[in-house]
């Protein structure tokens, strides 16, 4: 899946990404995907299937989620450091003033305390929550269903959900058009020297909030024989 214009160190970038997000919205959240878009207002994210509003959570890397939403439909970016009272304030506000109704849809890729209660108080009970990591949160009334992205490969053999095998080709076979086209892009990243070597320190950077919104990659054969 390396397109036009894409170093390999770009590339590597991109997979993992893009096929759990194609699960998690796609398949468990069951929305429009971006090879057949919404034609009506949809609240939650993903710009290419036009989702819209976006209701998009985010800190540090705000200025990055700037560029990949559209505020002329409704999409708008929340401080999580505000506070999980006044996000939810601040959503409920932004959704009643442009009209666009409850919120069906949520999705979380590391579930917290503070954006558990986010999820609870705005998804409707009658919507869906997908979580990425595995996590034992309490969604109080919305379905709650957990992403495993090696459906796309089948390797677990089902136990994490069914074969999503097709799935898995369709998108990266839109992907590569849409990167083709430019329509779609990679993501920052930052080639971390060393290799295998810099992964615990590029963990302890994590852990000390050094990174947002960029990608570490870690190039094997730049790792220092022993």
């Amino acid at each position: 899946m390396i397109c036009i214009d894409l170093v390999n160190v770009e590339a590597a970038t991109i997979p993992l990404a893009a096929f759990t997000a194609s699960v998690a919205l796609f398949r468990n959240l069951q929305l429009p995907t971006s090879w057949n878009p919404a034609t009506k207002p949809t609240p939650l994210l993903a710009r290419n299937s036009n989702i819209q509003p976006i209701i998009a959570i985010a800190g540090k890397g705000t200025d990055y989620v700037k560029t990949i939403v559209d505020t002329t439909k409704g999409d708008a970016i929340f401080d999580y450091r505000d506070g999980a009272d006044e996000m939810i304030s601040k959503i409920k506000k932004h959704l009643e003033a442009g009209n666009y109704g409850p919120v069906l849809h949520g999705l979380d890729p590391v579930i917290g305390k503070s954006s558990q209660k986010v999820l609870n108080e705005i998804v409707t009970p009658e919507g869906a929550i997908n979580l990425v990591m595995p996590s034992d949160a309490e969604i109080t009334s919305a379905t709650k269903t957990i992403t495993s992205v090696g459906v796309v490969h089948n390797t677990d053999n089902g136990s994490h959900g069914a074969d999503a095998r097709d799935l898995g080709l369709v998108t990266a076979r839109w992907l590569t058009k849409a990167m083709q086209a430019g329509t779609s892009k990679g993501r920052p990243f930052e080639v971390r020297p060393g290799g295998l070597h810099a992964v615990d320190q590029a963990l302890k950077d994590l852990k000390d909030g050094k990174n947002s919104a960029t990608k570490y990659v870690f190039r094997i054969e730049d790792t220092p024989a022993s």
